[in-house]
């Protein structure tokens, strides 16, 4: 039996629906590209910033990120903010770069060999809330030690002076944004990476990656046409591996997470809790897409020349084109993922449709909605610009109405949504909604011989009260086995959660 108590369940999943009663769509919603949030311009920083990790602790918001100069110029920076949306770079007076220590770079790679690293990248860092993390330790950062294909921790009593440097695991590929939580709900650390598996006959060939030596060599230099591998290609798949441990100590051993859907590339996994309702993990997946010949639509595709000159470098950094996904798990360890990209290249721009677009951040961040007095929504931070010829990185804004993924939807024709035998706690059943004018909703709990129906709901919020003929009816059947059926048209619902 399921007990939802009072927690907020969204529908990212059929956790809740029984699919063989329900005629209601599941939608895939797109979050809004709302503007430019912060210029990486600055003259440590240039053209390759990497591995956005907003984390907030106390009273504000702070975020962490590398900027590659060259192979041996390689920086941690460190940014603050009060809401999350206007960022500053404080002059912290650690690192010194080119004779001036007034920058906000937190480590560069001298400082890192001194804990062990002969190199670093694909970091991330969170604020660890287990009750038994010792005050040293509360910032954890954990990053691939390149060469040496393992993962890395770093330690911090305050987020900024990091040391104690060990190791997490060796099992591993690790090249991705290495994302690590403590999860209060489930009492346990997770750690999510990158890993490999061959592909099966059924992934098309453009969803196939090679190793770099071999991928250049399937490209004609003079005139871009595909070649076929030869005999004892290794071919591969970028996958996301999952280990857990009660004391960031002790690890499982690793196993690729269950996700449904098609067999794509996933670069940087992005997983994190979610805040509304943390018994769910959410994630915003990198889906790396390997074209392997210059057509003639790279001729019309934006950015041809700096297309080309990338291609000059390594050829897939000229064909491969990348965007972001959705999916969410309830363990762990098995994800429903959408194929339909949440996070799609922007509008054709001299630095779009590249290798790098659909960058997410691993956090949603609360903030008010452009229109006085709606609800507020939530903003995704997303890279954009990445590799640029003659510019610099962007951190742009994306917003989306909260737990507004995934929703219940019915157009316009009537649908309904029926969940699984349930047990709940409250006297108030919410529900996030949205319909049209002409749309609407009523909401049926059923225990036995008992039923009582909602009057009808229709409206715009994301914790809209649902008021039912009998008043009492929520509480009566409060801590009963029921059922919810949901008769919707013209309408969207989000989630639901009883108080």
């Amino acid at each position: 039996m399921i007990n939802v108590g009072k927690r907020r369940e969204c529908f990212f999943d059929n956790f809740l629906i029984d699919e063989e009663k329900s005629s209601a769509e599941k939608r895939l919603h797109k979050p809004v590209r709302r503007g430019e949030l912060l210029a990486l311009d600055r003259p440590w920083e240039g053209k390759y910033n990497t591995f956005f990790n907003p984390i907030f602790v106390k009273d504000k918001w702070i975020m962490y990120y590398t900027s590659t100069l060259s192979t041996n110029e390689k920086y941690v920076c460190y940014l603050e903010s009060g809401d999350g949306q206007s960022w500053i770079r404080p002059e912290l007076n650690i690192v010194e770069f080119r004779g001036s220590k007034n920058n906000n770079i937190i480590l560069d790679l001298e400082m890192l060999k001194k804990f062990g690293f002969t190199n670093f990248d694909n970091f991330s860092v969170f604020y660890d809330e287990n009750p038994a993390c010792p005050d040293n330790q509360k910032y954890k950062m954990i990053a691939w030690w390149i060469g040496h294909a393992s993962l890395l921790l770093l330690t911090s009593s305050d987020g900024i002076h990091f040391t104690d440097s060990r190791l997490v695991t060796d099992d591993g590929e690790f090249d991705s944004q290495n994302r690590a939580f403590w999860s209060p709900e489930h009492k346990k650390y997770f750690c999510y990476y990158r890993g490999e598996h061959e592909p099966d006959g059924s992934v098309p060939l453009i969803d196939k990656s090679y190793t770099d030596k071999t991928a250049n060599a399937l490209y004609d230099p003079m005139k871009f046409m595909l070649r076929e591998p030869g005999n004892g290609t290794f071919t591969f798949m970028r996958d996301v591996r999952v280990i857990e441990s009660e004391d960031f100590i002790h690890w499982s051993k690793q196993q690729r997470i269950n996700a449904t859907g098609a067999d794509f590339q996933l670069y940087n996994n992005v997983v994190f809790p979610y805040p509304r309702a943390p018994h769910i993990f959410i994630a915003f997946p990198l889906r790396y897409t390997e074209r392997k010949a210059w057509t003639k639509n790279y001729d019309e595709l934006c950015g041809r020349e700096n297309r080309l000159e990338r291609i000059k470098q390594m050829a897939r950094m000229g064909l491969a084109i990348s965007d972001g996904l959705f999916m969410s798990s309830r363990d762990g360890y098995n994800f429903t993922k959408y194929d339909e990209a949440i996070l799609p290249p922007p509008p054709e721009n001299p630095e779009a449709f590249v290798y790098g677009d659909g960058t997410a951040s691993p956090a949603v961040i609360e903030v008010p909605s452009e229109i006085p007095g709606a609800d507020n929504e939530y903003m995704i931070i997303v890279r954009e610009s990445f590799r640029t010829k003659d510019g610099y990185n962007k951190l742009v804004k994306y917003t989306i109405r909260l737990d507004g993924f995934v929703s219940l939807h019915a157009g316009g024709k009537e649908a309904t949504a029926v969940t699984k035998e349930f047990i709940y706690e409250g006297e108030r059943l919410y529900a996030n909604i949205a319909t049209s004018a002409r749309g609407n909703a009523y909401f049926t709990l059923k225990c036995g011989d008992e039923q009582y129906t909602s009057c009808e709901i229709f409206g715009n919020s994301v914790d809209k009260v649902i008021r039912f003929e009998d008043e009492t009816a929520v509480k009566r059947l409060s801590g009963k086995a029921v059922t919810l059926e949901i008769k919707m048209y013209d309408c969207d619902i989000y989630s639901i959660r009883f108080e």
